[in-house]
């Protein structure tokens, strides 16, 4: 829930219990109440009543009606610090605040609030496009309450143009045979299937590979196969390609991910470091000797982007750095680096290697 720290801060002034030890159904239905008359603007009566409907018959009732009817009468902490009027962590805000300053990270963090956008891209061959801010096979869509796809040309994928730009120009770099680490859901899948001869799309379990074998069924993806496999521990040969889609903090996502805030934690960011790393150092070792190696992720955080691809290049000198085929204003020292404030699209950085013979 994208206010879910809100909520709960103003709710916790109104109830005698932590909300941490209220049982989950209960914690629900005054997130529910709170929502209503503080974000929706819902009259208060009608938010009260609302949610102790959806606890009727039991003991907890009272309770919930009580915290809620006490915030209606005292609305929010109109001093409460920025990070939890924006709902997000705290300790996230003072990461951002110390690298864009109070204003740059407030900035950001009412970005993660809105309500993101709809676009898809396809080959700009089709003449579909409608032309994004950087791609012409880019097309902006409508929240017009219809499945998105339908009108869609064939091969069209649904996606923030910033992931297009990166999958795009993963795509364009040469490689017939492809290896493709964390292929799920298939964004980037949409794009290497058109452009290379064979694409291995390998995600560690079938769990997580069944959105991307309900995308290649329906846009028909006829170069890629479905892998079970650890990108930590890879079962091929040499590759021409590698594109490694790497776990991350998601911190560039927010606005689409609003879960992925509270799953964040200088814990989680130096787990995600740490692995990144190790799927880094195995693809080195299949790429193939003038392969390309290239590695994305959504986060925002320097040690997953920048700082992971200098450590990269230190470790593995072999590997030098290319320029990244996409829009010249989203890339900086041949990486692309998307600030989502600045851009106007979801944060991404990727960059991508040879390897020299």
């Amino acid at each position: 829930m994208v206010w879910q720290g809100r909520l709960d801060a103003a709710l916790q002034r109104c109830s005698s219990r932590p909300l941490g030890q209220l049982e989950p159904e209960v914690l629900t239905a005054l997130r529910i109440g709170a929502a209503q008359m503080l974000v929706l603007g819902i009259p208060a009566h009608a938010a009260v009543s609302t949610s102790t409907s959806c606890t009727a018959g039991k003991a907890s009732r009272g309770y919930v009606n009580a915290v809620l009817r006490a915030l209606a009468r005292t609305g929010e902490d109109q001093d409460a610090p920025p990070w939890t009027r924006l709902s997000h962590p705290e300790s996230l805000y003072r990461r951002w605040e110390s690298r864009y300053g109070e204003e740059g990270a407030a900035s950001l963090m009412s970005w993660d609030n809105e309500v993101p956008p709809v676009g898809a891209y396809s080959s700009p061959e089709d003449g579909s496009g409608g032309g994004g801010r950087f791609l012409a096979g880019y097309r902006p869509l409508e929240r017009s309450g219809q499945l998105a796809s339908e009108g869609l040309p064939a091969g069209a994928y649904i996606q923030d143009e910033a992931a297009a730009v990166v999958a795009e120009g993963a795509a364009s770099l040469p490689g017939r045979i492809v290896l493709e680490v964390g292929a799920a859901p298939g964004g980037k899948t949409a794009h290497l299937d058109r452009k290379a001869f064979l694409v291995a799309s390998l995600e560690i379990s079938r769990e997580r590979l069944s959105p991307w074998l309900e995308n290649s069924a329906r846009l028909g993806w006829s170069s890629s196969v479905p892998v079970v496999g650890d990108g930590a521990s890879l079962p091929f040969g040499k590759c021409d390609k590698i594109v490694l889609d790497a776990p991350c903090t998601s911190t560039g996502v927010l606005r689409r991910r609003p879960d992925a805030r509270w799953r964040w934690s200088p814990q989680r960011l130096v787990q995600c470091v740490l692995l990144q790393r190790r799927l880094l150092a195995e693809a080195a070792r299949t790429i193939r000797p003038g392969g390309i190696l290239v590695y994305s992720v959504c986060s925002l955080e320097p040690e997953e982007g920048r700082d992971q691809a200098v450590q990269f290049e230190a470790d593995f000198p072999s590997f030098r750095r290319i320029d990244y085929p996409a829009p010249a204003v989203l890339v900086r020292d041949g990486m692309v680096d998307i600030f989502p404030p600045e851009h106007e699209i979801d944060g991404h950085f990727a960059v991508a290697w040879i390897q020299e013979i």
